[in-house]
């Protein structure tokens, strides 16, 4: 399983991409990343495109393109910091916290 978090936008309009693969992981931490892609339920979250301009309600706003990477096709949502669920949000979080994600800035 392979998670990519791509954010961009912000004042700096900054891309950076975040990548976890549960086989970097410890044996304890893969299983606790199951459960943590479990409880954001992505493949049944509505793929929720920015519905206003971020800059008109949060002029700071990031956009998060998320991916994941299973036995099946991909699941991809999209969501501003305005939409992004309280479920998927824990799980960016969960993933910024471990050592072994890969992180990379988009020129």
């Amino acid at each position: 399983m392979k998670l990519t978090i791509r954010r961009g936008g912000g004042l700096a309009g900054m891309v950076t991409q975040t990548e976890l693969d549960a086989q970097t992981l410890p044996k304890p931490a893969a299983q606790d990343f199951a459960g943590a892609v479990a409880r954001a339920h992505l493949a049944s979250q509505p793929a929720v495109q920015p519905t206003a301009p971020p800059a008109r309600n949060w002029p700071d706003a990031l956009l998060y393109d998320i991916s994941l990477e299973e036995t099946g096709p991909p699941v991809s949502v999209r969501y501003t910091d305005e939409t992004l669920p309280e479920n998927v949000r824990k799980l960016v979080a969960w993933v910024d916290g471990r050592p072994e994600r890969v992180e990379s800035i988009e020129p």
